[in-house]
């Protein structure tokens, strides 16, 4: 993995995880990765190769820390959205408010139930029905930032099928 291609992966690209995986999903993925990366693997390794390693264990245990918390993972997940792939633990969000809405800062309470039916969708991976829901919560919060990047997301999702 080099230098570029760490700095362009996600959170989740890094683990191998997808953005609906579960705590336990997280956990053992970060398993896998600290078995392929722990710096102890590398003890008798050249120390450019040494370095290296710990660089991407480092980056693999801070987003571990980051999709293990909840609050942390719902503001990352707000700044994924602006297209950060890095938590800037510095920048303000908005909260995430209610449950099953899947992190997504919901202003409207009328945007709430559908955002919330989406947010159960989009586990189940039923798109067409996420899709709708997350369509009709944005005509109640039209300029939803995390509302329009997971309906971007969904949209891909079906393409992709």
């Amino acid at each position: 993995m080099s230098d570029d291609r760490l700095d362009q992966l996600d959170y989740y690209d890094l683990l191998q995880v997808e953005p609906t995986s579960t705590i336990d999903d997280v956990r053992r993925a970060f398993h896998a990765f600290a078995a392929k990366y722990h710096p102890d693997r590398f003890a008798g390794a050249p120390p450019e190769k040494q370095e290296r390693a710990a660089q991407i264990y480092r980056r693999g245990a801070e987003a571990y820390r980051v999709l293990l918390d909840p609050e942390q993972r719902r503001i990352y997940e707000a700044q994924r959205a602006r297209g950060k792939l890095r938590l800037d633990p510095e920048e303000k969000t908005d909260r995430g408010n209610g449950p099953g809405t899947g992190g997504l800062a919901i202003r409207s309470p009328r945007a709430r139930p559908f955002a919330q039916k989406a947010t159960e969708a989009f586990k189940k991976g039923d798109w067409a029905t996420a899709r709708l829901n997350l369509k009709l919560a944005m005509q109640h919060e039209p300029e939803n930032a995390l509302l329009q990047a997971r309906l971007a997301e969904v949209e891909q999702r079906l393409r992709a099928r």
